[in-house]
């Protein structure tokens, strides 16, 4: 059972902090030998537990965004000017784009990839990240976008980081972060923006396992889910208030250090 604990907080944890959790799960799953009676099952539970800590914290966006969609299609011109959470959810549904087509391509090459990968996948990340120290000087300039400055084109750019972090290693909340930052949008809507484009994606993620799911072990299941959904509140939090500091290329140093560690250590010689 404390090996469940440990995952469900390893999964809240580098779930919103940029370090990619698919990757820190694959590694702890083998360094603890954790088997549950269905691996996929436990996953299932630990992602849905971040997915609602995310809902639960930009709940106040979300109902914006659904509320702004369905009034904003009386007057699409219009309101894709002037209604924000109308404009949100067209962004949302751009960016989601790129990543449905690429999960959907490579779901089945994502499970056999090797460790070692995963370890080279983090020192990307790392790389990416440490990038992103040059725009702090940028952080409180008038000239960044907000949603209504922000382009189509920005959405499905940040789309596309968001699809590459598919592969494990690759984190999904640095990829996207830092693509936003780089096409200038402020530290807010870049922080928000990727975790209301993570909400299609990780549900997408949940539907396409659940039709694999067999043999479900409830215990696992509840704690790996009451453990990510505490921790990933805390953790969100704390990585939208360290993104306002413009410290997120902190994170670049402990990648690479990780990837570095993973790739050598499972090294064939």
């Amino acid at each position: 059972m404390i090996k469940a604990v440990i995952l469900g907080f390893i999964q809240a944890i580098t779930e919103f902090l940029p370090v990619s959790s698919s990757g820190h799960l694959r590694i702890a799953e083998h360094f603890l030998n954790f088997h549950a009676e269905n691996i996929l099952s436990f996953e299932v539970a630990l992602h849905f537990g971040t997915f609602l800590a995310t809902c639960l914290i930009f709940h106040k966006d979300i109902i914006k965004a659904i509320v702004g969609f369905f009034t904003g299609l009386k007057d699409i011109d219009n309101s894709s000017k002037n209604n924000e959470g109308f404009r949100i959810s067209l962004m949302v549904i751009i960016a989601s784009i790129p990543v449905a087509i690429v999960g959907l391509l490579f779901e089945q090459y994502l499970s056999k990839l090797d460790i070692q990968r995963i370890g080279l996948n983090l020192i990307i990340t790392g790389s990416i990240l440490l990038l992103t120290r040059r725009l702090d000087k940028n952080t409180y300039s008038n000239d960044l976008k907000d949603i209504f400055s922000m382009s189509y084109k920005n959405a499905f750019m940040i789309g596309l980081a968001q699809s590459i972090a598919i592969f494990p290693g690759i984190s999904r909340s640095g990829m996207t972060i830092s693509a936003a930052l780089f096409l200038g949008l402020n530290r807010d809507l870049a922080g928000k923006f990727s975790f209301l484009i993570s909400l299609p994606a990780i549900f997408g993620a949940l539907l396409l396992s659940i039709k694999d799911i067999a043999d479900f072990n409830i215990t696992y299941a509840l704690v790996g889910f009451a453990t990510a959904f505490v921790f990933g509140i805390i953790a969100l939090k704390f990585l939208l208030s360290f993104l306002k500091k413009g410290k997120l290329f902190y994170f670049g140093f402990y990648c690479l250090i990780a990837g570095m560690a993973v790739f050598f250590y499972f090294m064939k010689v």
